[in-house]
């Protein structure tokens, strides 16, 4: 059993698990006050509040935090969006509520107090006591009106989740069984190869074209600009506050004399080429702002974990343009390839119309959940159905480029599971294919909700 787990545990099994821990997040931060803060975010008539956002937000980097550990470095943060998946959360929270509230789902008074007597940090020697609630709420600066619909809210919510859950959880024997054989089958498929380079004899090109597409390309086609920049540290632990340093070298325009008269660290690069500076620099996205320093410019300050970096550009040189005869050959040969690769695209698909699979080649038997087809390349999620063709369904009835050239694929033959090993395994599959088809529906009706309601998020006030 913990074999086959491991099998399944990179597909859907990791994904619903991490579809339940976001639906255990749609549940918190539900109460939080909203007198006097920034708006973040509307869904309908629904308000968002800083504080409501600032909260899930942080019970998110908590959870990766545990998750993680020291691995949670500035790189993976960014990687994580942790600002796009708390304002998901709370956004889809109110989708469900409101959903909730169309239905007719409520929760019972009775409900309700089953629901806060069971809450361990309102009791007293094991019972729910009225006072103690009192003073827990008071303690904590939460108005017992608010708190209270927050957890109706939550609880609501719980219910429409469990429905939709039980809702996409329905599967027949056979569903499971094809199921299985789609993931742990093989395949034997044959495919035309349609290589853009065996069309390029019959590819024209019109002198014409090629100077009218230099004429608008050609101030692209150059070197390197090259960037003279210095810049000033500032220590997370320095007296000086890099706002306040940044205000002082709007005025004083000079990076290196300001640095030397506050005793900051001053760097001189000198001139640099814009991709060695973009490397250096990456980790406070230069690129994203270089180009729009004019000479003498200070940039905002750019701040990282330990210190805070505030450059001026002393010197820019732009690129030298390429001599004219480069650049026209190499506009040729895009477009050559261009009109090759077309043509051999029209090929593909006119073969799927036509059926007609002479030239054909075929793979051995393969693994219908494998990634990559031997000495073909990969399959991109986007054309997975390749490797579900059946006998039934023989033809893909779409080109797949790989690697820049496009390949029609069909069904030759195919090696189901081994029945023995299916009948070890069919219950657990079954289980966890349940929850990857409930996660998918969850996923598919919360992305429905979204596209049917008016959201507006106020990024800037993040």
């Amino acid at each position: 059993m913990l074999k086959f787990m491991r099998k399944y545990a990179t597909s859907y099994m990791i994904k619903a698990m991490f579809g339940l821990i976001i639906i255990v997040f749609i549940f918190w931060g539900v109460g939080s006050f909203r007198g006097g803060e920034r708006l973040v975010a509307q869904v309908g008539h629904y308000k968002v509040y800083y504080p409501e956002y600032h909260e899930t937000y942080n019970r998110l980097l908590n959870f990766y935090r545990a998750l993680y550990r020291d691995a949670l470095d500035e790189k993976v943060l960014q990687s994580l969006k942790l600002k796009e998946k708390a304002m998901d959360e709370i956004v889809y929270r109110y989708l469900l509520f409101k959903k909730a509230q169309e239905l007719g789902i409520t929760v019972s008074d009775d409900d309700f107090f089953n629901h806060l007597t069971s809450i361990d940090i309102f009791k007293r020697e094991g019972k729910f006591d009225k006072k103690v609630y009192v003073e827990v709420l008071k303690k904590n600066g939460i108005d017992p009106k608010r708190f209270e619909e927050s957890e109706r809210m939550s609880l609501t919510i719980t219910k429409i989740t469990r429905i939709i859950n039980d809702t996409g959880g329905f599967l027949t024997d056979s569903d499971i069984w094809d199921s299985f054989i789609r993931e742990r089958g093989m395949v034997k498929l044959g495919f035309v190869k349609c290589d853009p380079e065996d069309f390029t004899k019959q590819v024209s090109i019109d002198e014409k074209e090629v100077l009218s597409i230099y004429e608008k390309e050609k101030a692209t086609h150059k070197g390197e600009d090259q960037y003279h920049i210095r810049y000033i540290s500032i220590d997370k632990r320095s007296q000086l506050k890099d706002d306040q340093v940044y205000l002082d070298l709007l005025k004083v325009k000079d990076v290196a004399a300001y640095g030397k008269e506050k005793g900051l660290p001053v760097i001189d690069l000198g001139m640099m080429k814009e991709s060695d500076i973009v490397k250096r620099f990456k980790h406070v996205r230069i690129d994203e702002w270089l180009k729009e320093l004019k000479k003498g410019d200070i940039s905002l300050p750019q701040r990282t974990d330990a210190q805070s970096l505030i450059f001026q550009l002393v010197h820019v040189e732009p690129g030298k343009p390429f001599e004219k005869n480069m650049v026209l050959q190499k506009i040729r040969n895009r477009l050559a390839s261009e009109k090759a690769k077309t043509l051999a695209k029209a090929k593909a698909e006119e073969i799927i119309q036509s059926k007609n699979f002479t030239k054909s080649q075929e793979t051995s038997f393969i693994s219908r959940g494998v990634p990559m087809i031997p000495a073909v390349g990969p399959i991109s999620q986007e054309h997975s159905g390749v490797l579900r063709l059946t006998q039934n369904h023989p033809l893909y009835e779409k080109p797949v480029e790989i690697n820049g050239v496009f390949y029609v694929f069909y069904f030759k033959d195919e090696k189901r599971p081994d029945i023995k090993v299916w009948e070890k395994e069919k219950d657990i599959y079954k289980k966890l294919l349940i929850t990857k088809k409930r996660e998918e529906f969850y996923r598919g009706f919360l992305e429905d909700l979204k596209s049917k309601e008016k959201i507006t998020i106020h990024w800037e006030n993040l």
